[in-house]
């Protein structure tokens, strides 16, 4: 079931992104679904950030115009490496838990740009996806916390009911 919960937020994580068009603030926009991936790992750790990781990117893959795969790729190993710390420092200092949001947001998209640019196709200036990177990776931080306390609490409320079931 919590895998389910994670796909379903995913899910509508993708389609809001997808609909939200190209740019909010400064030419740019928030990654929601690399924010659920984020917040579900510092949740549940490791493997099942790297699973919800290559779910959402699957995801992203089919909607976007990139060489399939580089979003599952990227968002794998995005959701496996935020959740190392699985709760133990983020649950307790938010200030660093935005910190975390912003480094790793700068990180993929530094990433994305570096392997769109070696698969070939015409980039702008690596100046202006930092341009892009920068605003997106503060309106990410902030979205960060409110999504973590959402994916926590549909957790918890998950838990609690497959408890009464049982």
């Amino acid at each position: 079931m919590k895998t389910l919960t994670a796909i379903g937020l995913l899910l509508v994580a993708t389609l809001i992104q997808s609909l939200m068009g190209s740019s909010l603030i400064f030419d740019s926009r928030p990654d929601l679904t690399f924010i659920v991936v984020i917040a579900w790992s510092l949740l549940r750790g490791s493997g099942s950030g790297a699973l919800v990781g290559f779910t959402g990117g699957l995801l992203l893959d089919s909607i976007s115009e990139t060489p399939f795969g580089v979003y599952s790729a990227l968002l794998g190993i995005a959701g496996y490496l935020a959740g190392w710390g699985e709760g133990s420092v983020y649950r307790v200092n938010v200030p660093l838990f935005a910190l975390i949001g912003i480094g790793a947001t700068l990180i993929y998209h530094t990433a994305s740009f570096m392997i769109l640019q070696a698969l070939g196709p015409d980039l702008p200036p690596v100046i202006r996806n930092y341009e892009l990177a920068v605003p997106a990776a503060v309106m990410n931080a902030v979205l960060l916390v409110p999504v973590f306390v959402g994916c926590r609490s549909a957790l918890r409320n998950l838990t609690g009911w497959r408890e009464i079931q049982v």
